[in-house]
């Protein structure tokens, strides 16, 4: 139990500030550690290093953005000079920047979010021939060093705190983005699944899939949520939603204020300005929420960039960034935070067509 009573995730996370916490430093096991580079490291050794990033963001994907800012000023802190191209949010536009940065005579490709290893192993290998290295942004990428989500620390996070608000029995529905689209939501969604399976008084229904990040995924989240609880009227009948992604939070949390509906707990992953909003405000029943520090996870692959550019080895390991979590009376705080950490992304990534 928290100091104020309420449970908590029994993860061995404590839960910390969404931008001061400290990252922790587990070498052997690969999550977030020191920094790699130095601006003085850099500028001593005369070489500008040419970072490709592409910017494939959409409205929705205001965490994205947010470690797409911190990656580029840290490669411009770092001495580094960001090459970026535009594109939206999908594997298709992602692998289009990548292959068009190749073009751009860079050092350094940083390939992510969407498209899986085996889905842009040609593109590292036309990158090697060119004498270009890579490295992964929230994806794995064929023989290159990699930051990503911690997704079943994410997943074994919010389902702990689901079994102990609930006490491990009602019956659930999960929610997220397409089935293949995003393959964390995916591992994350089959974590909770796991969690509840050896759990005989918990019970799943059919995953409602979302769409995707370039249509109005509030609209889908509202139009699963009254179609479930149309479903299922009787009061008490649903226990809990497991929303893997904003949108679908704030469309299942307007469904239920539609519908009158105040028996269903909503669990959340990941922030927005919007949902932090919500949560904070307490007309939504959002109890919960994990997000990725993708403040933390930008850096990272800054300073491995900038590595990589000079020439220094870097193994082809994959590191996690911690698991941020929040219960609804922190969510004031966070959304101050995120606010302010948005603003500044908006201001910074628009000098480089963000």
């Amino acid at each position: 139990m928290s100091d104020n009573g309420k449970p908590v995730a029994a993860t061995g996370v404590n839960r910390r500030e969404f931008l001061t916490r400290t990252a922790v430093v587990a070498g052997g096991i690969g999550l977030v550690g020191a920094t790699l580079a130095s601006p003085a490291i850099v500028r001593a050794q005369g070489k500008k290093v040419r970072v490709g990033l592409g910017l494939n963001y959409g409205p929705f994907n205001q965490p994205w953005r947010r470690g797409c800012y911190t990656l580029l000023k840290k490669v411009v802190e770092l001495g580094g000079e960001p090459v970026t191209v535009r594109g939206t949010p999908s594997k298709q536009s992602e692998q289009d920047s990548a292959r068009t940065l190749l073009d751009r005579d860079i050092d350094v490709l940083v390939i992510g979010i969407y498209s899986l290893e085996s889905e842009t192993a040609y593109i590292v290998e036309e990158a090697q021939k060119r004498n270009i290295k890579t490295v992964g942004f929230a994806v794995p990428v064929k023989d290159s060093p990699a930051y990503m989500e911690d997704t079943y620390g994410t997943g074994m996070a919010l389902s702990y705190y689901v079994h102990n608000v609930t006490g491990r029995q009602g019956t659930f529905v999960q929610t997220a983005e397409n089935k293949g689209f995003y393959t964390p939501f995916d591992m994350e969604a089959d974590q909770f699944e796991l969690m509840a399976k050896y759990e005989p008084r918990m019970k799943l229904l059919p995953f409602m899939p979302g769409t995707v990040s370039t249509q109005d995924q509030i609209s889908k989240g509202r139009e699963n949520v009254l179609s479930l609880l149309q479903a299922n009227p009787d009061p008490g009948s649903i226990t809990g939603i497991i929303s893997w992604w904003w949108p679908l939070t704030i469309g299942a949390g307007q469904a239920l204020q539609q519908m009158g509906r105040t028996d269903l707990k909503i669990f959340n992953h990941y922030f927005s300005d919007q949902l932090l909003g919500e949560m904070a405000a307490g007309k939504m029943p959002i109890e919960f929420s994990t997000d990725v520090p993708w403040h933390i996870m930008g850096e990272k692959v800054a300073e491995t960039a900038i590595k990589l550019g000079q020439g220094e080895a870097v193994l082809p390991y994959h590191h996690r960034v911690p698991v941020t979590q929040i219960t609804k009376d922190q969510a004031s705080q966070s959304l101050a935070e995120v606010q302010k950490m948005d603003q500044e992304a908006i201001a910074f990534l628009k000098q480089f067509g963000g």
